[in-house]
């Protein structure tokens, strides 16, 4: 592989893509033997590999080599029974899913495939690649099917019967071609601007299914997608992993296969369980993967009427650094890594604030309240509270009796009233609450396993309806809390039962003392 690479280098790609033409009869053969390597016939499979380990900003333009057996999993469910079916790929790159299409329909279906890419490089590639897999075809046609543009832009050759392929992940932008319902936000990720797109490029009846970033499944600015998504069609299948299958990246992916103007039905995933189709966050569709258990609580009202939650952003952040100090007097500020269920380690453990190793971080009230810009901010937050943690394999939860701690970004502050903090803490400790919380927002953690929550989600989650048995299970988290080390995993134990009891639903509970085992430290 080195010696194709070195070649590229040295003589570059029009005269590579020469040579490989010439070693299948399609152009002249050229003699340079810096170009040996390609003269090979077997050389022309890696000219798409060649072509991504050359790019400079492989990771940042979201350029990826999709994995055979992916391409196989979404071609069998998005293929369409019909002969004579057109197939696009909106960000076709070196030509992957093209080809495998071309392969299963035979030669003559290279009239009907379409690419767009914005890499001359790459479309370059994919015309000779199918002119390799069907040696008939006029060149011509491939000037005008496989193209160099834009895949959010104009498609001539639309309507098409099925949309599939990897569109290019990580970059955020608003959509630069009109798409139909709700715009996505500022933040949607560009891979699921093409999927929204690609619902207004197909005819009815027809299938779109386009590698996405799992945020997708729960993540707030992807929203208004997954409601065009609802709008156009249904999703009859979802492939989901929990490990990356990109090298180079830890990003995990999902894909949804969309049949426009079908009526929603169940989901088959591609852990072989049937989902039945969320109203909103997709997240559940994805946690069959994860081993989340299926729960069913018996619920009334939610987080939110105990009190506001509330999240603190950048503003926050950047304006306590020149106000932090190592130890000494002020308010503790509490990062997400110093919050466990039901305990705080601030002074037991080192955290990272700002780029530094702490051992005890502290905000010098004095010298933020002389600076001004976060006074109204400090004393909104120095009240009784709860504050949860972000990122954790369950829901992490402490109180703050006395309201002398600051929260640092992202960690979520819920107010409640001073005789119901320990109510909230006992929600945020029950197993079918985190089941459901695992499940609804599964894809939006940094790891597979992590529960990532913003504040209007710790709002939304549920309360039980057993007031009698919450009762109990305030009582315990506060003991939990109130627990030395020794005793506090018996202590969880018995909150996590007498939660269970609340919702009337315990299928969580194993599963929620697993995942509570002490974790390393962030």
């Amino acid at each position: 592989m080195e010696d194709l690479r070195a070649s590229v280098r040295a003589a570059g790609w029009p005269a590579v893509l020469a040579t490989v033409a010439g070693a299948h009869g399609l152009a002249e053969q050229t003699t340079d033997p810096v170009l040996a390597p390609w003269r090979d016939p077997a050389a022309a499979p890696h000219l798409g590999a060649v072509h991504e380990s050359l790019l400079i900003d492989r990771i940042g333009s979201g350029s990826f080599y999709t994995p055979p057996v992916l391409v196989d999993w979404v071609l069998d469910r998005a293929l369409l029974a019909s002969d004579e079916q057109t197939v696009l790929d909106p960000a076709c790159g070196t030509g992957n899913f093209l080809l495998a299409v071309v392969r299963r329909l035979g030669p003559a279906s290279v009239a009907r495939v379409h690419g767009v890419d914005l890499d001359p490089v790459a479309v370059a590639i994919t015309r000779l690649l199918l002119r390799l897999e069907a040696p008939g075809v006029d060149p011509a046609l491939l000037e005008r099917t496989i193209r160099v543009g834009d895949g959010l832009g104009e498609h001539p050759g639309a309507p098409y019967d099925v949309v599939v392929g990897n569109p290019p992940f990580g970059g955020r932008l608003r959509p630069r071609a009109p798409v139909p319902g709700a715009p996505p936000a500022a933040y949607t990720d560009t891979s699921a601007v093409f999927l929204q797109h690609a619902l207004t490029l197909v005819t009815d009846g027809g299938r779109v299914a386009l590698v996405q970033p799992q945020s997708l499944l729960a993540a707030r600015d992807a929203g208004p997608v997954r409601a065009a998504v609802r709008a156009a069609g249904a999703v009859t299948d979802l492939w989901s992993s929990t490990t990356p299958v990109f090298p180079g990246t830890p990003v995990l992916t999902c894909v949804p296969v969309v049949r426009v103007g079908a009526a929603q039905g169940p989901v088959l995933t591609s852990h072989g369980v049937e989902v039945a189709m969320p109203d909103d966050e997709w997240g559940p569709l994805h946690a069959p993967a994860l081993g989340v258990p299926t729960v069913t609580p018996t619920v009334a009202g939610v987080l939110g009427d105990l009190g506001p939650c509330t999240a603190d952003f950048r503003d926050q952040y950047y304006g306590l650094v020149p106000h932090v100090r190592e130890g000494g007097p002020g308010a503790p500020l509490i990062t997400a890594g110093l919050v466990d269920p039901a305990t705080c380690r601030w002074g037991e453990v080192s955290t990272r604030f700002a780029k530094q190793d702490w051992a005890a971080p502290t905000v010098d009230l004095d010298s933020l309240r002389a600076d001004g810009a976060l006074t109204a901010w400090a004393e909104a937050r120095l009240v009784p509270k709860v504050l949860v943690a972000s990122q954790g394999r369950v829901v992490e939860a402490v109180v703050d009796v006395d309201g002398a701690w600051l929260p640092s970004v992202p960690v979520v502050t819920l107010a409640a009233a001073p005789d119901r903090l320990w109510h909230a803490l006992a929600v945020l400790l029950a197993p079918p609450v985190v089941a459901i919380a695992a499940a609804r927002y599964a894809g939006t953690g940094l790891t597979a396993t992590a529960i990532k929550l913003s504040a209007r989600q710790v709002a939304a989650l549920p309360l039980p309806a057993d007031t009698v048995a919450w009762d109990v299970g305030a009582d315990l988290a506060r003991a939990a809390q109130d627990a030395d080390e020794a005793e506090r995993p018996s202590a969880l134990r018995a909150v996590a039962g007498a939660m269970c009891a609340a919702y009337d639903d315990d299928a969580a509970l194993d599963w929620w003392l697993d995942r509570v085992a002490p974790r390393p430290r962030r």
